[in-house]
């Protein structure tokens, strides 16, 4: 199936989608009922300028246009932007520390969605800006973002699911036990400070695994995967098994680099395409800052 996103949501089906409906099409990208419901009911999947319903047939080199009614919808930023792989479905950037994945108003500027905005302005790329998950400010690393509604549906599906693996390296402090291990404990709010977060009985679940890969005399440089992804997940877990992340401003007393920030970083990513259903592995190392405070805490 390929992908002209600059061209209204033109898609080809070739041989796997070959007999099927276009409902079932749809459903291939877990797009939910509800948008399914409305993009039929709206009359806005078309083939040929014919107007499609639910159970016609799809065949090999149909051309299927979807009209998701979508367009940028942040201002735009003219800052570089350093792309990590870019397809016809998907943008996976790498963030740079010191700069919010979004506003808290579309009328701002200045994070990762504006920068983003800018480069599909002037690719042609005429869709709203989607985030697949959120990065600290301070965390650096793969950001993920889908270039349709339907990419978007199926990435937040793998997450859900955990076919798509997140990885992070992270530098905390002191030496852990256990080598090995998973943290499953649920994180809520932290009613006695607005910004941090707390593990919590009545919180959301939260589960994250980790592998001490090598050890200082005071700190160790971990390997993180998610199977959840709450907020500040990593940092409350390392902190409440008492290793809190090295830097970190809001769990840590130990700071090297106000400037910085945690020395937390989204360093790899694994999936399968939706296209081609063929596993890809993206990584990206830390940024030289990273590397410079872990190289003064080989030195402490």
């Amino acid at each position: 199936m390929k992908v002209n996103i600059s061209m209204k949501n033109l898609y080809t089906i070739n041989k796997e989608y070959d007999g099927i409906t276009i409902r079932k099409f749809l459903e291939q990208f877990y797009l939910g009922k509800t948008k399914i419901y409305h993009l039929f009911l709206e009359k806005r999947i078309t083939k040929n300028g014919i107007v499609l319903k639910e159970k016609d047939i799809l065949k090999t080199d149909d051309v299927i246009c979807i009209d998701f009614e979508d367009e940028i919808d942040f201002i735009s930023d003219s800052k570089k932007l350093d792309i990590v792989y870019e397809d016809a479905y998907f943008l996976f950037v790498n963030k740079p520390k010191n700069i919010l994945v979004h506003p808290d108003d579309k009328n701002k500027n200045g994070t990762m969605c504006n920068i983003v905005s800018y480069y599909y302005q002037n690719k042609g790329i005429n869709t709203s800006i989607k985030y697949a998950h959120r990065l600290d400010i301070d965390t650096t690393g793969i950001l993920m973002f889908a270039k349709d509604s339907l990419c978007s549906s199926y990435l937040h599906h793998i997450i859900s699911t955990h076919e798509l693996k997140r990885t992070y390296l992270c530098i905390c402090e002191g030496r852990l036990k256990n080598k090995n291990g998973t943290i499953n404990l649920p994180i809520g709010e932290d009613r006695h400070h607005n910004q941090r977060r707390r593990v919590s009985k009545t919180g959301q679940v939260a589960i994250t695994h980790y592998e001490v890969i090598k050890e200082f005399s005071k700190y160790s440089l971990l390997k993180v995967i998610l199977e959840t992804g709450r907020t500040h997940q990593i940092r409350v877990h390392m902190k409440y098994i008492n290793h809190p992340i090295v830097n970190d401003p809001l769990y840590s007393k130990l700071v090297f680099d106000n400037d910085f920030g945690q020395l937390l970083h989204s360093y790899k990513i694994k999936f399968p395409h939706p296209r081609t259903r063929e596993v890809l592995e993206f990584e990206v190392e830390p940024p030289q800052e990273f590397l410079d405070i872990l190289q003064s805490v080989v030195n402490d």
